[in-house]
């Protein structure tokens, strides 16, 4: 099973996800979703409800000294890998870019690199629902074929989405 904490826990308090055979707890980006508190909350609870004897692994790429102690309280004897030569971490005919910006500059930057640069389709991470919608409502306005895919959309809702971006319906 893979998916973010809360559609997660929606499943298992629904109950059309059982726990009791679990035998791997594995969290991908473990500092982003440990950081921030409600995303916490649901990662513990259905952390809780798993049996005791299972392995957990969690990734990251940009771990804090305070995420690696938050994330040691998951786990037993952890063993820590690092790689540290950049070049390993690189997907090809994959194109990142980072720009360290004033949260006011976000917006007009992020609109001139989608003017200037040549792509097929790009996914941009928010930190909030809010700020994800708020930035899809801008970018529907000026006619960039966008949409904004959060946790608090039904599944339903999510995979439509999901078709029409993969479908080449929106791009972004």
């Amino acid at each position: 099973m893979v998916g973010t904490p809360g559609r997660v826990l929606d499943l298992v308090k629904s109950s059309h996800l059982k726990l009791d055979k679990l035998r791997f707890f594995i969290l991908d980006e473990c500092d982003k979703m440990l950081e921030q508190y409600d995303m916490r909350e649901d990662v513990q609870e259905i952390f809780v409800k798993t049996k005791h004897n299972k392995q957990v692994a969690m990734f990251s790429a940009t771990m804090t000294e305070d995420s690696r102690m938050i994330c040691k309280k998951f786990m037993r004897s952890p063993m820590e890998i690092f790689i540290d030569d950049q070049k390993k971490l690189t997907l090809h005919g994959l194109v990142q870019y980072y720009s360290q910006l004033q949260e006011k500059e976000k917006t007009k930057t992020l609109l001139s690199l989608l003017y200037k640069l040549n792509y097929n389709q790009t996914i941009i991470f928010c930190k909030s629902i809010e700020r994800a919608k708020f930035l899809n409502e801008i970018l529907e306005k000026m006619d960039l074929p966008s949409i904004a895919i959060h946790r608090r959309m039904s599944q339903e809702d999510r995979i439509e989405k999901y078709k029409e971006f993969k479908e080449f319906k929106k791009r972004i």
